[in-house]
This record gives structure tokens, C-alpha cells and sequence, in this order.
């Protein structure tokens, strides 16, 4: 009895470890084969690409002409006060001889009472009448000395009235510049405009009696005029030659054209800038078919300047500190650190690089360093480049 117990535990007890030995190897195996494919898979995983984006596009390297934005004030380039050479009463103004008026060249704008000149001429032309006659006269005189003398050897000057015939001569000279001093006299009772113009303004009414050089009015030339432009230090370098022809002057909805003549020698003592001068033919159109322009008008200009060689033209958008970031060959980040030749409208013109096969990077990782090694975002730039297309 004893002896079948014992034989019955010992079967129980080698049952289980057969289970245990069982679970081991199984468990064992498991394993290894997990072991095994994790190996597999990790060695068919390719490696993690960490290299930030980056969006380039080419350098645009240029030659590029220098464009200058000016303005300023439209004023007459020369003026002349309205006098007479001569005192008297205004007798005749011209309709047209009234502040904004328009006269042309040689027209008459104001007259003296001519009475006192007229009969100064009348009076003159007698004593040449007088003189002329005296001249005669001693001609005359002189043919009948000249007959009586010609048999004698020593006969004098004063014998053959040389003197007397000078003296005449003499005096109808004078007479006939009195006569053309008092025609002239005559004549400079009217005022004639010097020019095509523009009246500035007056201060006489008829019947007033002025004096010698008295200012009856202002007259301002129409046959051009002048635009005085300030002009910074940092533009004055990319000024053309003067004179610079093809100036584009801007108002409303049309242009003009001018030149861009002369410095006028001086700056501004409140902003220190230089003032240039911009002259516009015919500004009120008086003899061609454009769009006038008047003085006191605010304009403004363009002027071509020098042309920059081999530049490399960036928006103002990718500069920082003086600097843009450039992508070389081997996807490297390099920071392009150069002298800033102009800045123009929302661009900016650098100095160019020295290698050519650079690209001006247009976005940055977060924390960009020189000579992180990036990747450029290509699929990005086909997609833009399409879309642009379409």
C-alpha cells in the first residue's frame, strides 16, 4: 500500500517536470525567433533623413540702371518787373494785362500818353530840317568860295569855308540823333511783352502817371520752366551726366518730359540736401498739343541713373544685417555677408557673389547656421513653378 502512494507521487511529480521543461523550450523559442525578425526588420528600415528644408531659387545677377524718385515745385526760371523807360500817364492797358492773364511775345500791354513824345519827334524833325538846310547852305557857299580862290596859290581853310561846312555837317548830325532819341522816346510809350508769359500780376489802373523804372506788374517767361528737386547724399552717387535728357515728369494721369539740367550750387541748410534743377519746355503748352502744367504745381520726377554692373538683385525681404543666405552646390548653408549698393523700392542691390552656382535661399530652417548642411525642398518649388503656369 505504502509502496503504490510512492509510486503515484513519483508519477505526478515527473509529469510536471516534463510540463515545466515543455513551457521552457517553447518559451525559448519564442524568444529566439523574436530575436531573429527584430533583427530583420531593423536592418531593412532604411536611416532617418534629419537635414532640415530649405526653399532656393537661382542668383539674379543683372547689369541694372538706377532709377531716381524726385519732386518738387514747378516755378517760372525767369521774371521781369512791367516799368517803362520813361515817365508819364497811362493811357491804354491790355484787356489781357490782369493777374492770370496770357500774353504772347511782342504784344502790347500797357501805353503812355504820347502827346509830349509826339510833338518831341515833331519838334527834333525840324531841327534837322534846320540843320540840313544850314548844310546847304554852306555847301553852297563853300562851291562859290571855291571858284573865287581858284587862281590863288596860297587860299586858306577858312577862305574856302571848310570850317563852316564841318560845323554844319556837326550840327545836322546832332539834330538827327536828337530826332532819333525822341522817336525812340516815341516808341517806348508802349510796352511790349518781352516774351510769351504769364501775368503775375499788376499794380497800375489807367490814368495813373508813373515814373521812370516805376513797377507797373510782374511778368513770368512761359518758354520754360523749372522744377528745384532736393536730392539726398545717398542718391547724389547714381546721378547721370548733366544735362540728362528724357526726365519723366508725373501728374494725374499723364507725363512729361524734361531735363535734368544743373546742381544750383548750394545745399539746404535745414536738410543738407542738394538741389537740382529740372527744366520743362513750354510747361503751359502753349505751342504743342500736350497737357499744361502750371507753376506752383507739386510734380513729380524720374530720372535714369547710372547703370550698375554685375549686381545681384535680392528682395529687401531676405536681407538681414546686411546679409542673405545662400545655398551652395553640396546643399550647404552659407551666410552671405556683403556692401549694400542701393536700396530701390522693395528690392535691394548687393554685391555679387564670387562663384555663380549659388542659390539665394527664400526660407529658412529655425535656427539657421553657417554651414548647416540642409535639404532643398524641390517638391515645393515644382508645385509653385506649375501653379505659376496655370
Amino acid at each position: 500500500m505504502g509502496i503504490n502512494k510512492n509510486k503515484s507521487y513519483f508519477h505526478i511529480h515527473t509529469k510536471r517536470i516534463a510540463i515545466l521543461l515543455v513551457v521552457l523550450v517553447t518559451g525559448g523559442s519564442a524568444c529566439a525567433a523574436l530575436l531573429k525578425f527584430g533583427k530583420k526588420s531593423a536592418a531593412i528600415t532604411p536611416p532617418v533623413d534629419t537635414r532640415p528644408h530649405v526653399v532656393a531659387q537661382p542668383l539674379n545677377i543683372v547689369d541694372y540702371q538706377t532709377t531716381l524718385s524726385l519732386s518738387g515745385v514747378l516755378q517760372p526760371a525767369e521774371k521781369t518787373d512791367v516799368a517803362f523807360e520813361l515817365g508819364g500817364k497811362v493811357a491804354w492797358l491790355n484787356m489781357k494785362f490782369i493777374e492770370g492773364g496770357i500774353v504772347k511775345k511782342g504784344e502790347v500791354l500797357a501805353t503812355l500818353d504820347p502827346f509830349d513824345y509826339e510833338t518831341e519827334v515833331k519838334d527834333k524833325q525840324a531841327g534837322v530840317a534846320l540843320a540840313q538846310a544850314q548844310l546847304s547852305e554852306e555847301l553852297a557857299k563853300a562851291e562859290v568860295a571855291k571858284k573865287e580862290w581858284a587862281h590863288t596859290s596860297n587860299t586858306t581853310a577858312l577862305a574856302l569855308r571848310k570850317p563852316q561846312v564841318a560845323s554844319a555837317k556837326a550840327h545836322l548830325k546832332a539834330a538827327q540823333a536828337s530826332l532819333d532819341k525822341a522817336e525812340q522816346n516815341l516808341f517806348r510809350t508802349k510796352y511790349y511783352a518781352p516774351y510769351d508769359a504769364l501775368i503775375l500780376g499788376r499794380n497800375t489802373g489807367l490814368g495813373q502817371v508813373v515814373s521812370k523804372g516805376q513797377s507797373l506788374g510782374q511778368l513770368a517767361n512761359l518758354k520754360y520752366g523749372e522744377i528745384h528737386v532736393p536730392v539726398a547724399g545717398f542718391d547724389r552717387p547714381f546721378l547721370p551726366e548733366l544735362p540728362a535728357d528724357n526726365v519723366k515728369i508725373s501728374v494725374d494721369n499723364f507725363a512729361r518730359l524734361g531735363t535734368l539740367t544743373r546742381h544750383i550750387g548750394r545745399f539746404s541748410e535745414r536738410t543738407r540736401m542738394a538741389y537740382y534743377v529740372i527744366q520743362i519746355d513750354d510747361p503751359y503748352a502753349l505751342n504743342n498739343d500736350k497737357s499744361p502744367l502750371y507753376f506752383g504745381q507739386f510734380l513729380e520726377a524720374s530720372v535714369s541713373g547710372i547703370t550698375l554692373k554685375n549686381v545681384l538683385k535680392t528682395p529687401q525681404a531676405q536681407l538681414k544685417d546686411n546679409a542673405v543666405w545662400l545655398l551652395s552646390a553640396n546643399n550647404e548653408l552659407i551666410k552671405y555677408t556683403t556692401e549694400v549698393i542701393r536700396k530701390e523700392h522693395d528690392f535691394v542691390l548687393l554685391k555679387a557673389p564670387s562663384q555663380d552656382n549659388y542659390q539665394l535661399v527664400t526660407q529658412l530652417p529655425e535656427y539657421p547656421q553657417n554651414g548647416m548642411q540642409v535639404k532643398l525642398r524641390t517638391e515645393r518649388l515644382q508645385l509653385a513653378e506649375k501653379g505659376d503656369r496655370q
